[in-house]
């Protein structure tokens, strides 16, 4: 009680309890005390709570993202990319990123993507494709506006 005023004057008066339990945890800290609340405070298991406790408080002191930038921004590119085809592995295409195996670890808990409504823009005008002027796909298979094939000829 004594030591617990000198060395912490603002303190003692209203956290008196808290400091006489963390100073018989000191004390104790050597033994194995019979006590129920010091046996699962002293505990092993109590290590990574207080780790966990102090990597988090960490986070927040820096305003650090518990995950690294690089995996925020991997999976929110791989979210955009996801369809109901990456899902079932039957219908898995080679060339997609999100159905290669190490980044359909990465996007397995991530949602599918909405791709209610798809648009096509000629690469050689920057036009939209419709009706108007419809897609045709070349012999190399690139796909480009009739406009735009029209205009080169």
């Amino acid at each position: 009680n004594m030591y617990a005023r000198k060395h912490f004057p603002g303190l003692a008066d209203t956290h008196l309890r808290a400091i006489q339990e963390a100073m018989a945890l000191a004390a104790f800290a050597k033994m194995q005390p019979s006590y129920e609340r010091y046996q699962i405070a002293l505990s092993p298991d109590r290590w990574s709570v207080l780790a966990g406790t102090f990597q988090d408080t960490l986070y927040a002191l820096y305003s650090l993202p518990s995950q690294s930038i690089l995996s925020i921004t991997l999976q929110s590119g791989l979210s955009a990319l996801k369809t109901n085809q990456c899902v079932d592995p039957a219908t898995h295409v080679s060339s997609c990123p999100v159905c290669e195996p190490h980044m359909g670890a990465l996007a397995r808990r991530l949602p599918v993507a909405l791709h209610s409504h798809s648009s096509l823009v000629c690469r050689i005008t920057g036009a939209l494709m419709d009706e108007d002027n419809p897609p045709m796909v070349m012999p190399n298979g690139y796909v480009y506006s009739k406009n735009a094939m029209l205009d080169m000829a």
